[in-house]
């Protein structure tokens, strides 16, 4: 059920941002060879592991540790394939998100930005940045909020790898991206509060860019350049309903939970600090991150009841009773 579902949702996703790419009032280039060599060096540092745990586990037998660690990997081939299938599944989304994403100024524009300050402000009282700012933290919460990039793609590069069946984790995964991110950046789409005054919105969120760290200002000048002249690099887009960054801590959350169990307390700690830092950086709405930890929660979740009622009847209709090679753990 599930690798064909994820060639469904890719599938999807082209169609959508082809839709979008026709009515764009400007082209913008679609970059396929950044996201793809992302995606594949993730699945080299993957092969590399187990290749160096060959070499380790054919020394300690004494046995020849070049011949060793390749019988190791042929032995593994199964796993590989499976997961550089993955990594090529997962570069063309990124790709195309990315493409999407770098559309929203010229397909309907960001007009939810003046919308979503006014519910945060309705919401907590005041706009929500003055409460989740701690002084001195800042240059600490921005390094955390940067290392989010490793540490999402480094556990699903784990989990891709792994000898258990985490497919429900790498398409949540897929589908998140997709669903939330993708397509759902379209419904109320907005650049955060950082941008608020770049978009000629008023001065309302000037204190904050003024105070936030220099590595977050940084980055804001360097989208925001990539904004005015429509190009497509790494990295590139403005979008900040919902908040990627908290969706996939989340994801993270669950997978650190079906990796190891004691990992879930310090993962939610880690999925709750990124949101924190997202409001108190400037990048988002606090609404942002509530909304993407929603969706990232929901999805995983039916994904997760879609597989045990899979294998249930699996279960069932075996005669002995088993459960078939490939099932879920």
């Amino acid at each position: 059920m599930f690798p064909t579902l994820r060639y469904w949702l890719v599938a999807a996703q082209a169609v959508f941002v082809l839709s979008l790419a026709a009515v764009s009032a400007r082209p913008v280039p679609f970059e396929l060879t950044r996201p793809m060599a992302a995606a594949l060096i993730i699945w080299s540092v993957g092969f590399v592991f187990l290749l160096g745990r060959s070499i380790l586990a054919a020394a300690v037998r004494g046995d020849g540790p070049i011949s060793g660690g390749f019988a190791g990997v042929k032995a593994e081939k199964a796993t590989l394939a499976r997961a550089l299938g993955y990594a090529l599944l997962l570069g063309l989304a990124m790709a195309l998100h990315g493409w999407a994403k770098t559309m929203i100024p010229h397909v309907g524009g960001y007009w939810a930005d003046p919308m979503l300050a006014d519910f945060d402000h309705l919401l907590f009282g005041q706009d929500p940045w003055h409460l989740f700012r701690a002084v001195g933290l800042g240059p600490i919460f921005a390094k955390i909020y940067v290392s989010w990039f490793p540490i999402t793609f480094g556990m699903m590069g784990l989990l891709a790898f792994s000898r258990r069946d985490h497919s429900v984790l790498l398409t949540a995964f897929l589908a998140i991206l997709i669903l939330v991110g993708t397509i759902g950046q379209y419904v109320l789409p907005s650049a955060g509060p950082i941008f608020f005054e770049r978009l000629g919105l008023g001065p309302r969120f000037d204190p904050l860019v003024a105070t936030t760290d220099p590595s977050v200002t940084f980055l804001a000048d360097y989208l925001w350049r990539n904004f005015e002249t429509g190009g497509a690099n790494l990295g590139t887009g403005i979008s900040a309903m919902p908040s990627m960054h908290v969706t996939l801590a989340v994801w993270t959350m669950f997978a650190a939970r079906a990796w190891w169990r004691p990992l879930t307390i310090p993962a939610a700690a880690y999925a709750l600090v990124i949101y924190v830092t997202s409001v108190a950086s400037g990048w988002h709405y606090a609404t942002d991150g509530l909304v993407g930890a929603a969706l990232a929660a929901a999805i995983y979740a039916w994904l997760a009841r879609r597989a045990r009622q899979t294998v249930g009847s699996n279960d069932a209709a075996a005669p002995s009773g088993g459960r078939p090679a490939g099932a879920l753990a």
